[in-house]
């Protein structure tokens, strides 16, 4: 399985499978957390996103992270958000 480090953030995803520019900012704020959570994929809730975030979150952010469960590329149980594999691979051509 890809491990964060192995997906290029420096390409800012555009392009990617998630064919969103909001969809594909949020996954790379993700990539980044997950890159300095010792390189894992983690659980997250909202407020974990935000503390973990170097920009000023905004609500539509959150908006955007409960699309990514609608398609399937998290999923969110009681407030908790994971990464999916979906995830993970729509993100594969940016390695």
């Amino acid at each position: 399985m890809l491990t964060p480090r192995d997906i290029n953030v420096k390409n800012h995803f555009f392009g990617s499978l998630l064919n969103n520019c909001e969809k594909e900012t949020i996954a790379r704020n993700i990539v980044i957390i997950s890159c300095a959570n010792d390189n894992k994929w983690f659980p997250f809730t909202w407020e974990g996103y935000k503390g973990h975030c170097q920009h000023k979150v905004s609500e539509d952010e959150r908006i955007v992270l409960n699309e990514l469960v609608k398609s399937g590329h998290l999923t969110r149980t009681d407030g908790v958000y994971n990464i999916t594999d979906k995830f993970i691979l729509s993100l594969s051509r940016n390695l």
